[in-house]
């Protein structure tokens, strides 16, 4: 039998995504609200991991009710099942285990045995039944610390990919099972590809706990804790179905469940239809994809369709399942068709402080939304203009803020995209627009001090630099004037309408001696080749002649 006697839950399913929408979240604002988040959802998530274990419990109640009605029945299963029961018990210990020295990383406290819950802060219950207050949830340096730099982020992958070794070896031969168990526990490395950059590929610890605040990092650890019960409950089903499959009209019932979308977000409605089918595994099951002229592979009584989409994007298929007619005559025949989305992986690390854009600049910012295709996502600024970056790849924009707004009070990017056929908002994001900075007035590359004669008479004219800024843009210098002290107290000024040097300042510059000071003052500047920037007066440069 495959997992379709083993779905998941519609309660399960919902977990998942809350996930997933709150990782989406932190892309977009690592804030105080969405850490009260990530703690409600943690809340949930063991709620969800109790309801699971004393399901499991009840199943295993069962195994040994039907033992003592026949045991020489269901004595193999129910020997099994325990074996089951047993590595996931020890697998979710160790995965609390991780919790505790990441709280401990945070120097969280133990709540005295009378002491109330602060409802302020997440909590952890340990393996000795103790209870932690993690105070410090938003720590940034807890989960690399334990789960990279002490490498328990790598024994925990070990853990689970050895306790669906051990698994798959009770389960035995059910392909569609052993699938199912290996993508819920999916916690294996991405393939490196051969185009990345250096530096740019990431294990699976370093996807989930690098950078990641302590918060985030439990409520991960909680949700592993229910794909293992989740993973432990199918297979326990499966060796429990197993006591009566030889009894059953057909060599196999299937509960089905085919869900509307696989992949929702807060606020939309999960819809599923849920039935019950009847499977025979002797029947000749043939199924064309497309108007193929092979059959797909069959294993186990089940038709294998499989592809690795390249692109993001939809994909829709069409296919027919063909069988012989009961009466052995001929063969019947029943289309169906289906459709998913691909999505690039993306994660976001935001760094709220830095939130800024830059008025009279393209301001590139990237933008994505986990699980929709990026020709779905179309977003709007309140302060500007935001379109499609034509010269780079799918999900860049650029933004052109027209307003300055140093608090950040009214220009905010909103993402939407569209979902089965309906713009839905995602999230927003907050942006301050400043001012490009002042440049910094030069002659030779000073801006003060002793200079060489024969060095500045080698300069051509005052310069305006642009120090420590990450975008490529240039001042030019619109006019300055320089003066020397002469004899008797008095100072020659001479003007220039550009940034070079006239005639007549090259000719005073080069009558200088040593220990004759030249400043050049009232320098103004604006961006290179935007006459509608306001010209911006520049700090003096004051120069001595060795």
């Amino acid at each position: 039998m495959g997992t379709k006697n083993c779905p998941e839950t519609p309660r399960q399913k919902m977990i998942n995504m809350m996930y997933l929408v709150l990782t989406a979240m932190l892309a977009l604002n690592v804030a105080a609200e969405t850490l009260y988040a990530f703690k409600i959802v943690d809340s949930s998530l063991m709620k969800t991991y109790l309801s699971f274990t004393d399901k499991n419990r009840t199943l295993m109640a069962d195994f040994n009710s039907a033992y003592e009605l026949n045991q020489g029945k269901v004595e193999n299963w129910r020997n099994m099942a325990q074996d089951v029961h047993a590595k996931s018990d020890s697998l979710i210990n160790y995965i609390i285990d991780t919790k505790e020295m990441l709280a401990l990383a945070v120097n969280a406290e133990q709540k005295e045995p009378d002491e109330e819950i602060n409802q302020n802060f997440p909590f952890i219950v340990t393996n000795e039944n103790d209870t932690l207050i993690i105070q410090r949830q938003d720590d940034l340096n807890a989960s690399p610390e334990v789960m990279l730099t002490r490498k328990q982020g790598e024994r925990l992958q070990d853990q689970i990919n050895t306790y669906k070794e051990e698994l798959i070896n009770i389960i035995g031969n059910y392909p569609s099972l052993v699938e199912n168990l290996h993508s819920s526990l999916d916690v294996d490395d991405p393939v490196e590809g051969k185009g990345e950059q250096s530096g740019s590929y990431r294990t699976w610890v370093q996807q989930n706990f690098e950078a990641t605040p302590v918060i985030a990092a439990i409520t991960l650890l909680s949700k592993l804790q229910i794909d293992v019960r989740n993973a432990e409950s199918a297979i326990l089903r499966h060796l429990y179905n197993q006591i009566d499959a030889s009894s059953f009209k057909f060599t196999g019932l299937n509960a089905t469940v085919i869900p509307e979308a696989r992949y929702i977000f807060q606020g939309q409605e999960y819809k599923a239809r849920i039935f019950l089918s009847a499977e025979d595994s002797t029947q000749e099951l043939e199924v064309y994809m497309d108007g193929q002229n092979q059959p797909l592979p069959v294993e186990n009584g089940d038709a294998v369709f499989s592809i690795k989409p390249n692109e993001a994007g939809e994909y829709s298929y069409n296919g027919e399942i063909r069988y012989r007619n009961p009466d052995g005559e001929g063969f019947g025949t029943k289309p169906f068709s289906f459709d998913f989305k691909v999505a690039r992986p993306a994660v976001t690390v935001s760094p709220t402080k830095m939130n800024v854009l830059y008025r009279d600049l393209q301001n590139p910012v990237s933008i994505s939304v986990p699980g929709v295709p990026l020709s779905d996502i179309t977003p709007i600024c309140t302060n500007g203009t935001i379109y499609k970056d034509e010269s780079s790849s799918e999900g860049n924009w650029i933004v052109e803020p027209d307003e300055l707004d140093y608090e950040g009070t009214n220009t905010r990017i909103i993402v939407n995209a569209e979902l089965n056929g309906e713009m839905k908002e995602m999230g927003e994001m907050v942006f301050r627009v400043k001012r490009v900075p002042d440049p910094v007035a030069q002659v030779a590359g000073m801006t003060s001090g002793d200079i060489a004669q024969e060095r500045l008479a080698l300069q051509t004219g005052v310069m305006a630099e642009l120090e420590d800024f990450d975008f490529d843009l240039a001042f030019e210098v619109v006019s300055f004037d320089m003066s020397v002290p002469t004899s008797g107290g008095m100072t020659t000024t001479l003007q220039s309408n550009s940034w070079a040097f006239t005639p007549a300042q090259i000719r005073l510059l080069n009558s200088l001696g040593a220990g004759d000071r030249v400043s050049f003052e009232n320098i103004k500047a604006r961006i290179e080749d935007d006459e509608d920037d306001q010209e911006r007066q520049l700090s003096p440069v004051i120069l001595t002649i060795q």
